[in-house]
This record gives C-alpha cells, structure tokens and sequence, in this order.
C-alpha cells in the first residue's frame, strides 16, 4: 500500500525468538503490542498528549494473515477512517506489513474514544476512505458487554481459563490493559478451556497439530488499577467450516463487572504443511452439549 502523510508508516520493527510460541510463530500478544505502540505514534502525530489526555480504547477488530516467524521484518502503516464528534472519537486502521515484500501480516480496525477537539479535528484533516485502506465501510462491532459479570459466567457455566493482578506496567495512562496484556492472557487461556490429556500441547504437537487465531473483535469495558484482581471466564459457541468461535469474558473479581470482551475465529493448522485442517474430533467432542451462544449461535 502506498505510504502518503494520510496513510504513513507509525512503527518498524521484527520479529524476535522470545516472540515466538510453541507455534513456530510470533505470539498473538507481540502483534498487540506492536499495534499499540504504532497507535500511540499515530495519536501523538495528531496531537495528543498520551499521558496527561489518556485515549480510551472503545472496540478492535484485530485480523490475522500472515504469520511471522523468527527474524521477520515488520513496519505498521495507520490511518484515520472515521471521525465520530459526537462521541469524541476517530476509528483507525492499522496494517502490519512484512518486509520487502509488502505482504499484509495483521490489521486492526479501531475505534478510540475521550478524544480533545483538537485531535478530532487533526484526525479529520488525514481521514481516508475506508476503502482505499482496506477496511470495511463500516466497523464489524463486538457483541455488547450488557449483561456481561462474573454472576453471569457461573450461570452459563463458562470455564475459568485465567486469575491475574493487573500490573502498573501493563496499564494504558487512563487505566486500560493495553494489547499485549489482555492477548497474552487470552493466548494463555486457551489451554485451560481445551484441557484434556490427549489436547495438551504435548500432544497437539506430537501430532503436528498447531492453531491459530484469525480474527478477534474486542470490547474495552472498563479501566482497572495496578493490583486489581481480574479473571478470565471462556467459553466456545460452535464451529463454522473449519473454524472454532470462542470467546473470553475479562472480569473484575471484586465487583464482578466486564474488564473487556472478546470473540475469537481460530484455525487449527498441520505445523508441516502450514495449512489449515478440520478442527480435531476430540475438540468436538470436547465441545458437545458445551457450547454457549453468546456471542453467536451454536454448533
């Protein structure tokens, strides 16, 4: 994609070997906090005083093409796509790219909230069609946190998959787990909801047998402070082709309310051929009569 002030490149980095999972590829949590740090660059171009005006992260859709691996070169290009004065807020697109060949690894589709005049209107002066970026017309939202507490997660039966205290490093300026944080817990949840002898990673791997996320849509719900307790709470809604649907529900643990929300579309993949394959039948299995529908229908 064409590199233009409107469209200009917010982070270069790579890939390093610490990044990189039982997978043979860049964890999903590094891609998260890569994007972030690109977004930061974007925000203080147009203005922003990231600390002392603390953005508020409202919704991601973040969508997987292209793996890295150890050594890859990465660079970010960000854009302004929508300006929502109302509610004080831009929709961004980011894509990550491989380097030299271009090629799309990941994008994220936006929207960042509690913005000054000022910002929006800098925002207003760069926005880009949404086409020209590659970017749906209008944002594919996350279901809504209502109804979303602990209470509720007991009632469906959702699994407890993670129990953390939110750290003063993993804290946005405004109190928001950023990207890296909320990814690495979900990457490392999902060995709690599959849990079963013959699905550990041990045998997964034996078999050749790795996964992938392809797609997550995130809702922010809340900001937490160093120390706060949150829990993960996770359950499946059913497989689509040969995709999983999953999701993860963030909670505070003393007030019980949502931290933040997500919907996860995964793969499982042969780790020779690097193809996508039909999810396992003992994952079926595993999920039969279990699935939740929330955010989406059944299996």
């Amino acid at each position: 994609m064409t590199i233009t002030p409107e469209f200009a490149v917010t982070w270069r980095g790579g890939t390093d070997a610490w990044e990189c999972d039982q997978m043979g590829h860049m964890n999903v949590q590094f891609y998260g906090a890569k994007f972030d740090a690109a977004e930061t660059v974007l925000l203080r171009r147009l203005g922003l005083d990231v600390v002392a005006h603390p953005r508020r992260a409202l919704t991601d859709q973040i969508t997987f093409r292209k793996e890295a691996r150890v050594g890859a070169a990465l660079w970010v290009q960000s854009a302004v796509i929508g300006v929502d004065h109302a509610g004080a807020a831009l929709r961004l697109r980011h894509v990550m790219h491989h380097a030299p060949s271009g090629d799309v690894a990941a994008t994220v589709d936006a929207t960042v909230g509690h913005l000054p005049p000022a910002v929006l209107a800098a925002g207003e002066a760069l926005l880009l069609d949404p086409e020209a970026v590659g970017a749906p017309a209008l944002p594919e939202l996350p279901a809504p946190a209502d109804g979303v507490s602990l209470e509720r997660a007991k009632t469906l039966g959702l699994v407890e998959t993670g129990i953390s205290a939110a750290g003063a490093d993993e804290l946005r300026p405004g109190g928001f787990l950023g990207r890296k944080a909320f990814i690495g817990r979900l990457s490392e949840a999902v060995g709690h909801l599959i849990a079963a002898d013959s699905l550990s990673s041990e045998a997964l791997r034996a078999r050749h047998i790795g996964s992938a996320a392809l797609d997550y849509k995130i809702r922010w719900a809340a900001p937490v402070e160093a120390g706060d307790v949150v829990v993960l709470r996770s359950g499946a809604s059913g497989t689509v082709g040969r995709t999983l649907r999953f999701f993860h529900w963030m909670l505070d643990e003393a007030s019980g309310e949502a931290v933040a929300t997500v919907e996860i579309v995964a793969v499982y993949f042969d780790m020779k051929a690097r193809k996508a394959i039909a999810v396992p039948d003992e994952i079926l299995k595993l999920f039969d009569g279990r699935t939740v529908a929330w955010p989406g229908p059944t299996a």
